[in-house]
């Protein structure tokens, strides 16, 4: 096993353990992931036209590029997903375990874009109809 591997899985064990700076490092090496998927998840499933308020999603992409950037009446479904992610990742990457010398990076990747996980999504935005 790699020593890459090993510091990865450190890093998930320290996760599940809901250490804040490791829950803290994780999700800035993540974020992008996570928007890109709930991006493309809201473009079938928000509601809300951007005509009527800013997304969130938005406002968190220009934050990370380092601007000021905050409007009043923002929409937060999206971000909300955001959110769900991150929560259903800390609860998963409990059982990374470096298998094949697989990454921390591929397995995330994997859960963030597999069908169980859109289908456990789509149970928490719309109810156990899914």
């Amino acid at each position: 096993m790699s020593d890459f591997v090993k510091d990865d899985i450190a890093l998930a064990n320290a996760v599940g353990a809901g250490i804040t700076h490791s829950c803290e490092s994780f999700v800035e090496e993540y974020t992008d992931l996570v928007l890109s998927r709930v991006w493309n998840l809201a473009k079938t499933h928000c509601g809300h036209p951007a005509r009527e308020r800013v997304c969130s999603l938005v406002i968190l992409q220009k934050q990370r590029k380092g601007s000021d950037y905050y409007v009043e009446d923002q929409c937060d479904d999206c971000l909300d997903s955001y959110i769900w992610f991150f929560d259903f990742l800390k609860r998963k990457v409990k059982t990374y375990k470096g298998t094949n010398n697989c990454r921390l990076k591929t397995y995330v990747w994997s859960l963030v874009n597999s069908n169980s996980t859109y289908i456990e999504w789509l149970r928490w935005k719309y109810g156990r109809a899914f």
